[in-house]
């Protein structure tokens, strides 16, 4: 039964939010954040996967099969989505995805610019050091 997955899903979502919940306290406080390209790689890559198995490989938001052939069924079937109340908590759920989508499209971002940065210094400092050889070649 479809409904039993919700409950995983969400304590997945739940334990993944934890996993990263230290890096907005650790902005807030000013405070850096040590994280790597490559775990910020996977923590994108785990939300793709959470949401790939919530929105596409769940029956959660379609009826499933099953019940088409069986309309008795497919009218008690909605009536329980309706009274868990299905299509809310995939909401909520994609809601959450979304925001941590967001924080860890930060993170990469900021990696980014940090990597950005490094070059350009390393392309000064290059620049700086073939200059002083012509300077070194001009004066000798």
């Amino acid at each position: 039964m479809p409904f039993c997955k919700t409950g995983n899903l969400g304590s997945i979502l739940e334990k993944f939010i934890e996993s990263i919940q230290s890096i907005p306290e650790a902005l807030k406080a000013g405070k850096k954040v040590k994280l790597s390209h490559e775990e910020v790689m996977q923590k994108i890559g785990e939300l793709f996967a959470l949401r790939h198995r919530i929105n596409l490989s769940s029956d959660f938001l379609i009826t499933p099969d099953f019940y088409w052939d069986r309309e008795n069924l497919e009218g008690l079937y909605d009536k329980t989505c309706q009274f868990l109340s299905i299509g809310r908590r995939v909401k909520v759920m994609n809601e959450k995805l979304q925001h941590c989508m967001e924080l860890t499209d930060l993170m990469r971002n900021h990696l980014n610019e940090k990597r950005a940065l490094r070059l350009e210094w390393m392309i000064v400092i290059l620049i700086t050091i073939e200059v002083m050889f012509e300077l070194g070649r001009v004066f000798f």
